[in-house]
Order: C-alpha cells, then sequence, then structure tokens
C-alpha cells in the first residue's frame, strides 16, 4: 500500500502561522529537520508524504513546549487557508452538499487519507482517517484537523456553533481541558478516527454566504491544486484565458488576447491552424461551465448568463438548448435529481424516517 501523500500547497498556511506564533527562524529550523525548506513549499504543486507534517508538529511542539500545536496553528488560519479546496467546498449550496464535496475533492489535497460519515443515533460523525496514527505527531494533526472540520461547519450553521463532541484517539492526559476549550465540546478519547459529531437536523442547513457567480469554483477548476503542464494548444491556452476572465468577471476576446500577449488576427491565425475559432471555442467553453455551474450551484440562470458574459438572458437560454437539447431550468432540475453523495443523503433520511 502507498504511503499517504499531501499537496504541499496545504503548508502554505501552515508556515505562514508557525511564523506568526513562533518566528521565522523557527520555522525554517522545523522545516530543515525533516528535509523541507521555504522554497520547496513555494514551488510547484507536488505531493509529498503526510508523514512530514506530523513530524513538522512534533519538532514545534518539542521546541515550543507546547502539547497542542496542532490547533494553536490551525486555528490561525482556518478552513479557507486550504485555498481554493476550500472554496470548492464552502461554495456548496447546503451543508450536506459540502460534505459531499469535500470527499469528493479530498484526492486533491491528498492521498491515502478518508472522510467517513458514521450514524450515531441523533448525531452524524463526520470523521477524518489521516493513514499515518502510527507516526509520531500524528496526534498533532488530528488535533488541528478538528478544528478545520469545525470551522467548516461553522461557515453554513454560524460562529458560535460547537460540535456536539468531538473524538480522538489516544487517551486523556492531565491538563487536556486546554483542548476541550480550543474545540468548545467535550472530547472522547480512545477512538479509531478523529470525528466530530453534528446534530442530523443541521444537514440541511442552506449556506448563508454562497459565493456569487463569477467567483464559483467548480470541481473541475481544482486541477489547478495538481501539478499539470502548460496548454500545449492555443485551444488550451485560449481556455485558460477565459477561466482566468471569468474569475475577473469579463469574459470577451478582448480579455483573452491581453491576457494572452496577441493581437485579435494573431489568436485567430493561430486558432485556424488547429482547425478552430474564438467564436466556437468561446461558446464550447460557456456552455460546458454553464453545465457545471448549474450542477453544482443554486445559481440563478441570469447569474450565470452574466457571469459567462451574455448581454441577455435569454440569449443564454436559447445558446443552451440549442446546444445541450433542454432549458437550463431542465438541465437543473434533472442535475437536483441526483443526490450529490448518497452516503449523506442516506444518514439524513434515516434520521427522518426514525424521527
Amino acid at each position: 500500500m502507498l504511503r499517504p501523500l499531501q499537496n504541499i500547497l496545504s503548508w502554505r498556511p501552515v508556515i505562514s502561522a508557525t511564523d506568526h506564533i513562533a518566528s521565522s527562524s523557527v520555522t525554517d529550523r522545523a522545516l530543515a529537520s525533516i528535509g523541507l525548506n521555504r522554497g520547496m513549499v513555494e514551488g510547484p504543486p507536488i505531493f509529498v508524504p503526510y508523514a512530514l507534517q506530523a513530524a513538522y508538529a512534533e519538532h514545534l511542539a518539542r521546541q515550543l513546549g507546547e502539547r497542542h500545536v496542532g490547533p494553536n496553528i490551525v486555528s490561525q488560519y482556518g478552513y479557507k487557508g486550504l485555498g481554493l479546496y476550500a472554496r470548492y467546498v464552502l461554495g456548496a449550496p447546503r451543508l450536506d452538499i459540502a460534505f459531499a464535496r469535500g470527499i469528493r475533492a479530498l484526492p486533491y489535497l491528498q492521498s491515502g487519507a478518508s472522510v467517513n460519515l458514521h450514524d450515531a443515533g441523533d448525531c452524524i460523525i463526520l470523521q477524518f482517517g489521516s493513514g499515518i496514527h502510527s507516526i509520531v505527531g500524528a496526534g498533532h494533526i488530528d488535533e488541528g484537523t478538528s478544528i478545520l472540520l469545525i470551522d467548516l461547519v461553522r461557515h453554513f450553521l454560524g460562529k458560535e456553533w460547537n460540535p456536539e463532541w468531538v473524538e480522538l484517539s489516544g487517551k486523556r492526559f492531565t491538563g487536556d481541558e486546554m483542548l476541550e476549550d480550543l474545540l468548545g465540546a467535550p472530547v472522547r478519547y480512545g477512538k479509531p478516527l478523529l470525528g466530530i459529531a453534528i446534530l442530523k437536523d443541521q444537514l440541511q442547513t442552506h449556506n448563508p454566504r454562497p459565493e456569487k457567480a463569477p467567483r464559483t469554483v467548480l470541481f473541475k477548476d481544482l486541477r489547478k491544486m495538481i501539478n499539470h503542464g502548460p496548454p500545449r494548444t492555443m485551444v488550451g491556452l485560449v481556455r485558460e484565458a477565459l477561466l482566468q476572465s471569468v474569475m475577473e468577471g469579463n469574459p470577451c476576446e478582448d480579455a483573452v488576447t491581453a491576457w494572452l500577449g496577441l493581437g485579435k488576427r494573431t489568436l485567430q491565425r493561430q486558432l485556424a491552424v488547429e482547425g478552430n475559432t474564438f467564436r466556437k471555442v468561446f461558446a464550447d467553453f460557456r456552455i460546458e461551465r454553464a453545465k457545471a455551474m448549474l450542477a453544482e450551484t443554486n445559481q440563478s440562470a441570469r447569474s450565470i448568463a452574466a457571469s459567462l458574459g451574455y448581454h441577455e438572458v435569454n440569449s443564454f437560454r436559447r445558446a443552451f438548448s440549442r446546444s445541450v437539447g433542454c432549458t437550463p431550468a431542465e438541465y437543473s432540475a434533472l442535475c437536483r435529481a441526483q443526490p450529490p453523495d448518497v452516503s449523506v443523503v442516506r444518514v439524513f433520511r434515516t434520521s427522518q424516517a426514525v424521527s
């Protein structure tokens, strides 16, 4: 079995947080102790052994004399510190769909780790398995990850929300009351996996702060989190530029040519060599992204149309119907008929039947 790996992008907020609670020299020594340096962390998004972060945390704990270094570091940046992954998860229209997104996208962040949902009566336990429990320092990782999971749920349920309880492996030690204060909940020890308990009737809470259409992160956007090479065709370059222009709220040919540093005629000539035109590439890109937004978000057709550069929503509806064979509303309804994640829905429906 391959050892668990972690996208080195996950290290960036950890380094910044360590600089803040300690110093840059302490951070550098901790990195050197595991064979890493800042240049590697800021470099391409490669995967490194997850066990390195446990060793890093253990080194810091000894240097700083801090038993609960994991929660103290993670509290500095919270769930949003996970960057594009966090934006994708936190952009879900409901809490249960956020869980489904987190499970689906986890391989972009880590391999060898797992997320599970365990039925516990009136609650579900959102569990995380790091796959490195036998490694010295793994307890710091579990404690820090519990802060991340709690922060995720608070995005939907409010800053004052606390889990019913938190589950951790290992034994309770004198002074662990401080950890319960940090987590805002009692801790149950000796469990096989880290977990936080959430009342089932809170699962379908709607997102109080959904992102607006131009800033929406879709599943396929997460490819930026892995080490992929640059586009090898002009069509690929144009699609990258279009995605950037959508994020900036101005998807059009002028924005693409400016981003690529090309004139319109040069762009059209290079696309023609590949048997394509900007108009076709733009049209295909719009429909593809519209389908993903209708499937993954609660954005209205009007909002999606505006984010993709349509001046009128009816123009978008006509273009979508010609390409897909149904209206945006019909496509959205079809997608809603497919549950986002069977395990989440099953747990929720079971709780409804019991109650």
